[in-house]
């Protein structure tokens, strides 16, 4: 017997939206299906079976399954955070390739027993009814209002004023020695080298040009590149990062950041101007919803302080006096290290950006060329007054490690 495809996902899809494919069998004895997903981290070469999920009929039917597997891929997706000071085009492991299997479960007229092709003890198992092609999956969520009108093809690299992944303003403030990286989702080409590069143009005060530099994106630098070739890439494109590439800033007033390959294709042009630093600025790094790393400089004021939680026991007074006795003991003290930042006044468009690291609430603070992981406490949010003007984002945290004293 034979199992067709009605629907499936478009590929690449979005792990945190739903992924729903449905099936039909021409199985006059068909009970059910078992779905085993399997999950790839390395362009398929490497294949892993990640669930297995008997799925029933749909209501009014006895031959047609629909399903959706968006929360095993989801499950299997994470977030890799970016290394500082890079200075090439970075391909981590934060998206993944999968493919389901489709095994039929009858009922034998006869004898009445359950009959399938299904091996629990065989991850790779090949009898099975129906195998779907392979599709890419990334870690990216979007909300019901905006999937209404997304079309990830606004995504793919290709042609012209295509997005990066990054809800940040145009233009960018960005003061030097600091770390920033633009998502890119993924480009689709045939018919030769394409020479896909991060396009890096500095101008001076007076809108002049100054220097014109490329950095190779070298893993879309291939015959033909899908939407399964590398895709989900991070192109490091801080001022640290510029530097460490060799790209000179010296009297550099502001930088734009562009995509180009061979054909003339060019990604939308991103700018970042160039401002002057204070020692008590802060800077963060968080997970934006394409699944990426994005950052804001908080330049406003910062209160810090210290929450001590004890953790105590009791201990019994002896029947006689002494100075030494005591009630109770701590057993041990943790020291929680919290802070307020503020930013300066902002426009509406640059607090729309703040807001989206209360998204996900997956941050950390850079200090010293070195990350510290932070906890978002409640009360983030945005101060306005009566006249809606000025606006200022603040940000409540505290350090994720804490410090704790000896244990007595």
């Amino acid at each position: 017997m034979a199992i067709t495809l009605i629907t499936a996902p478009t590929s690449p899809v979005l792990a945190y939206s739903p992924v729903m494919f449905q099936l039909n069998s021409n199985n006059a004895d068909i009970v059910h299906l078992i779905i085993e997903t399997v999950v790839s981290y390395d362009g398929s070469v490497t294949s892993i079976r990640k669930s297995a999920t008997s799925i029933q009929p749909n209501l009014t039917t006895t031959n047609e399954f629909t399903f959706d597997v968006s929360d095993i891929l989801s499950a299997n997706l994470s977030f890799i955070l970016k290394t500082l000071g890079a200075s090439a085009v970075i391909n981590d492991t934060d998206n993944l390739q999968f493919k389901i299997k489709a095994y039929e479960v009858t009922e034998n007229p006869t004898t009445k027993l359950l009959e399938t092709n299904y091996d629990p003890a065989d991850a790779s198992n090949t009898n099975f009814n129906y195998q779907s092609s392979t599709f890419a999956a990334f870690n990216w969520s979007e909300s019901h209002f905006s999937l209404n009108s997304f079309n990830l093809s606004d995504y793919s690299m290709v042609s012209d004023d295509k997005l990066f992944l990054t809800e940040g303003t145009n233009p960018k403030t960005i003061e030097l020695n600091q770390n920033e990286f633009l998502g890119m989702a993924y480009a689709v080409s045939s018919g030769g080298v394409k020479n896909y590069k991060i396009e890096v143009l500095t101008y001076n005060s007076v809108n002049a040009l100054l220097n014109t530099d490329l950095i190779d994106v070298t893993q879309w630098n291939q015959v033909n590149v899908n939407s399964l070739t590398d895709p989900y890439l991070d192109a490091p494109v801080g001022t640290q990062n510029l530097i460490n590439a060799g790209i000179s800033l010296t009297n550099v007033a502001y930088y734009t950041i562009r995509l180009i390959n061979d054909d003339g294709d060019r990604s939308e042009l991103r700018r970042y101007n160039i401002i002057e630093g204070c020692p008590t600025d802060l800077r963060v790094h968080f997970v934006n919803k394409f699944g990426k790393q994005d950052s804001i400089t908080l330049k406003g004021n910062q209160i810090e302080g210290y929450t001590n939680k004890s953790t105590r026991y009791q201990k019994a007074l002896s029947s006689t006096y002494s100075s030494s006795d005591y009630g109770s003991a701590v057993v041990r003290n943790t020291k929680v290290k919290n802070f307020t930042a503020y930013s300066k006044t902002i426009g509406r468009d640059t607090l729309a950006f703040a807001q989206s690291m209360l998204t996900n609430n997956m941050a950390w603070i850079e200090v010293d060329s070195s990350y510290f992981s932070i906890i978002i406490d409640d009360g983030s949010g945005v101060k306005v007054n009566e006249h809606n003007m000025p606006i200022q984002f603040i940000l409540n945290f505290s350090l994720a490690n804490n410090e704790r004293g000896l244990r007595g």
